[in-house]
Formats: C-alpha cells, structure tokens, sequence
C-alpha cells in the first residue's frame, strides 16, 4: 500500500501526527498541534501540499479513543478528508510485538500507520453518528451519576454532625421522602418543635400505610432527643443542608431526564432489544454496553471484544508484577467493563428465592467452587456473559438460558 497517511496519536489537548508518503517513507519530522482551528487548519494546509507533490490525497489514520478524537474525525471528514478510526487492539497488539516495551507519542505514530500499511481499511473501527452520539450521553449520564453519588457521601457526612440519630431511619438515606424531611426539619430542634402533622405531611412522599407515618415520626422524635447539637447556632449549618438537598434535588432531575434521552435514543437500534432480553440488563446498561461496542463487526472474534473490555489476562510484562494476582488487563473500554460487572452482579442476585439470571450465576456458583474468591468469580462471569453477548449481536437472537 502507497497511499500517503497522516497518523495521529490523539490526546486529550494536544496531538502527535507524522505524514508518511509511504509505508516506512516518513516525511519530514512528526509534530504536535493543539485542538484549535488555527492549528488544525495548518495541518490541512500540509495535506493539500503532500496532494499537489503525490497527485494522492492523504488518508487521516487514528485510533477510536472516544471523546478526544471526535472532533479531529469531524474536522478532517467536513473537509473531504478519508478518516480511519483504528481498532485500539490492534495497535496494542503492535505495541505488544515490539521487544522493548516504549511508550512515547513519537513512536505509537508509527505504530498506527505499520497497522493501517499492513490491514488497510478492514480494521477500521465503524461507529455511525447515533453511535456515536449515544457513547458521549452514556459517558456523560456515568460522569453526572459519579458526581451524584459523591455529593450524597458528603451530605450524609454533614448530617451527621448536625443530626447525628438521623442515620438509619430511613432504609435510603438519600430518598426523595428522607430529603423532603431534612428540608423541612434539618436540625434535631426542628424536628422536636415540629408537631406530629406537620411530620407526616412531609413524610406523604412516600405514600406508605398510616402506622408507617406514625412509626417514622416515633423515630424521628427520638432520634432528636438522642442527638447530640453542635455547640454553634444551628441556623448556618441549617441552611447547608437545605443547600446540598436543593443540588441532589436537581442532580437526580438532570440525570432523569438525561437517563430518558439515552435510552430514546438506543431504542432506534435493533440491537437495544437484543440486550434488554438478558435478565439483569436493564436500560442504562444496555444502552452502555450498545454504546461502548458499536458494530459488533469492529470485532472479527470475541477474543478481541473481550480484550476491548479489558476482561483479558494480563500480560506479564512487569518486574513487579506478581503473577499469581491473575490480574485481568484493565486496558481498552473501562466504560464496557464497569456496565458488565454491573449487569453480573445484577444477574446472580436472587429474587424469590431464584437467580436472576440462572446462566450466568450457574458460571459463577462454579468459580466459586473451584476456590475462586467472590470478586474473581464476578470478573470471570462478567467475561462469560460478553462471550454471550458477542454471540447474540453477531447471531441477531435475544438471550436463551439453554
């Protein structure tokens, strides 16, 4: 293959590019340009030049890495420029062949042009634009759901000291019902001043039986003759609470009403369908998982899926790395990873008295039987249920427990 390339080792702010007029033919020198229209309009420049000098036009050569290289795939398309979104493993996989494990900018450009020279545009990683658009709403609802679950660490840690018998009186501390009553009675001396109506109309969230309502004022009355008050005026610490309910109030909105975008937009692919039909999949996770894999075809065997994942063994390749830890990889999608370890552990938990999933908790029942601990059992099921993944997008059939 002679076709002119210009590689790109995409980062997050900056890039490493080298235009080879050939295989092995390296133009010049390799350089760095920054995510900017002035920049990028000078490598453009480059490659109408190298067009004049070659009569070729220059194919745009990059690994799929999400996010980053979103904008430099639509820069360059937009301007009539072929852009081949590489398969991340296969560059691995060149890294893997090298005998000194380097990694430098300069080098993995080359990398990434050897494996486009050698394959050509069969590896190209295909990711059409509702794809696309559903991996940034599925990164963006797990980016939203961190946050989320970081402030309600912190809030229930504030609550503590300016209510600290609060704790454990409702089974989800940070319930819309459990809010409501800190938001009217946020201090131990609210709660006593309060009377037992004013209490149950902020407990009605909850739409529970009368001797619920009944119970929970018991419990709160208590809670606040038990606590101990923080030695300063409660009115501060007072409003800081009603502060931090107000934004997981309108964080738990946001990631509503995200949560129902991504999911309207899954539903526009076959596939969507495909993966609800797993139980212990539900819409966010299959929404994630559809996101992170994009055509299955990207993958001409599971065992590359698999590596995609980062559910693959380690390769030894550290002094300090133990070898008995049988470590999985970690490497490619973190993203496909954790939506697997969740619909796993959503899988063998038991409902009535039956698994979930009965395929998939048989596989795990089995590790575990073989002395594997909890969490190793987990990693090598979730491995087990992306192998049947893999077969049920490739197959187009829904989920069969035989």
């Amino acid at each position: 293959m002679t076709d002119p390339v210009l590689s790109i080792d995409v980062s997050k702010e900056n890039s490493t590019a080298a235009l080879f007029l050939s295989q092995g033919n390296l133009k010049d020198k390799t350089f760095t340009f920054k995510h900017t229209h002035k920049e990028l309009s000078e490598v453009l420049e480059i490659l109408k030049s190298t067009e004049i000098e070659t009569g070729s036009k220059a194919k745009v050569v990059l690994e799929a890495t999400g996010n980053y290289s979103t904008p430099i795939v639509s820069f360059f398309e937009t301007n009539g420029f072929k852009v081949i979104s590489l398969n991340p493993i296969e560059t691995h996989l060149q890294k893997n062949k090298a005998v000194r494990k380097v990694k430098t900018d300069a080098i993995d450009v080359v990398r990434i042009a050897n494996v486009y020279y050698l394959k050509g545009d069969q590896l190209q990683f295909r990711m059409d634009d509702q794809a696309r658009n559903l991996r940034t709403m599925c990164r963006q609802y797990d980016g939203i759901c961190e946050v989320f679950s970081e402030t309600q660490l912190k809030f229930r840690d504030f609550v503590e000291m300016v209510f600290p018998m609060y704790n454990g009186i409702f089974s989800d501390f940070c319930s819309k019902t459990s809010l409501n009553v800190l938001y009217h009675f946020p201090s131990p001396n609210a709660v006593l001043e309060a009377s037992r109506e004013e209490i149950i109309k902020a407990l009605k969230l909850a739409n529970m039986p009368k001797k619920w309502y009944q119970d929970k004022v018991d419990m709160l009355y208590n809670a606040a003759r038990e606590s101990l008050s923080v030695n300063l005026s409660q009115g501060p610490f007072e409003e800081a609470i009603k502060d931090y309910i107000s934004i997981l109030n309108n964080l738990r909105d946001n990631l509503t009403r995200m949560r129902d975008r991504m999911v309207k937009l899954a539903r526009l692919s076959p596939q969507f369908e495909l993966l609800l039909s797993i139980p212990g999949v539900g819409e966010v996770t299959a929404a994630t998982i559809l996101s992170e894999i994009g055509d299955v075809l990207n993958f001409p065997t599971v065992k590359q899926l698999v590596a995609f994942s980062g559910l693959d063994p380690s390769v030894f390749q550290s002094g300090r790395f133990k070898a008995t830890k049988n470590k999985i990889s970690k490497r490619g999608s973190n993203h496909l990873r954790k939506a697997l370890y969740q619909a796993t552990v959503a899988g063998i938990r038991k409902r009535k008295g039956k698994p979930v999933n009965p395929v998939i908790f048989e596989f795990y029942s089995k590790k575990l039987s073989e002395g594997k601990a909890p969490n190793v059992a987990i990693i090598a099921a979730s491995n087990k249920l992306l192998r049947i993944i893999y077969g049920m997008l490739k197959s187009r059939t829904i989920f069969s427990t035989s």
